[in-house]
């Protein structure tokens, strides 16, 4: 996705910088049109590989940044191997237990 929208906009930015340097130099509009097509063409396939390259950057920081955190972090049960409370004061539906002695 961050890739076409890289290609898209430098596409579309090179396309507008060429056509106005174009009207601007009073360049015939044939040469004028072609020459921003041509840049537009190029600049997408640069916008394509600069955002495919961002987008993998960020999935691999993404990657090592989740390792870390669950180094740091170890996911550890609080509670007993059925999964109730350590204390057996509570059970299931808002009632109490009464322990025995």
């Amino acid at each position: 996705m961050v890739a076409r929208f890289a290609g898209a906009g430098l596409g579309l930015v090179a396309f507008t910088i060429t056509i106005t340097a174009g009207l601007l130099a009073r360049n015939p509009v044939e040469v004028t049109l072609s020459r921003s097509i041509l840049a537009l063409i190029l600049f997408c396939l640069i916008g394509l590989l600069l955002g495919g390259a961002a987008q993998l950057v960020v999935a691999e920081y993404e990657k090592n940044r989740e390792a870390e955190i669950r180094k740091r972090y170890p996911d550890d049960s609080t509670g007993t191997e059925d999964g109730g409370p350590k204390d057996g004061s509570s059970g299931g539906d808002g009632e109490s237990i009464q322990k025995e002695a």
